[in-house]
């Protein structure tokens, strides 16, 4: 009886936290921003049209090479260690 309920309570935390994620994920998609400081800067981001993604890794416009130049390393280093 006791491992029913651990498991009961496993997956309704489970679909708790999914159900709090899906939401977390509705809010920022639907482009509500929220109020205070946070909004602020959100909205101030949004009316300036800055794009302050934290996917500004993939924006490198050199990036190919800098791969290239990393793969280079690895390979200098493979070739030393044998």
């Amino acid at each position: 009886m006791k491992q029913k309920n651990t498991k009961y309570i496993k997956i309704r935390r489970f679909l708790i936290g999914l159900t709090g994620l899906g939401l977390f994920i509705v809010f920022f998609a639907s482009g509500i921003t929220p109020p205070g400081v946070a909004g602020e800067v959100l909205r101030h981001n949004q009316v300036n049209k800055i794009d302050a993604s934290p996917l500004f890794y993939s924006e490198v416009e050199n990036m190919r090479d800098l791969e290239r130049g990393v793969q280079a390393l690895r390979d200098k280093a493979e070739k030393s260690a044998r």
